[in-house]
């Protein structure tokens, strides 16, 4: 399971340099492919990128930028939220690591 996190990892950070580079557009279909072959095994990778955060949420480990706040948001994730599906339920495998404003 360790490899698999690490697999999900280096293709999401893939996909952000991707993005810096404003390529994402060609490549788009290939994550979308790679994405969906991870959750045929049960895994499912979230990017909160631009969602609202506060202090209760536990799916995150958060670096805040500025004042905390009521609208704080989610600006850069470092690594995505990973869910596994097992016996029917999803069960947390990784928190996202993110840097909210």
């Amino acid at each position: 399971m360790q490899q698999d996190i690490q697999l999900i990892n280096q293709v999401f950070e893939i996909g952000q340099k991707i993005e810096q580079e404003q390529l994402a557009a060609k490549f788009e279909r290939n994550f979308n492919k790679i994405y969906t072959l991870f959750e045929e095994e049960g895994l499912h990778c979230i990017n909160p990128l631009g969602e609202k955060y506060s202090e209760s949420r536990t799916d995150c480990e958060a670096s805040i930028v500025g004042e905390g706040g009521r609208n704080m948001k989610i600006t850069k994730v470092i690594k995505p939220i990973v869910y596994r599906q097992q016996q029917g339920q999803m069960v947390l495998i990784q928190k996202g690591i993110v840097i909210v404003e």
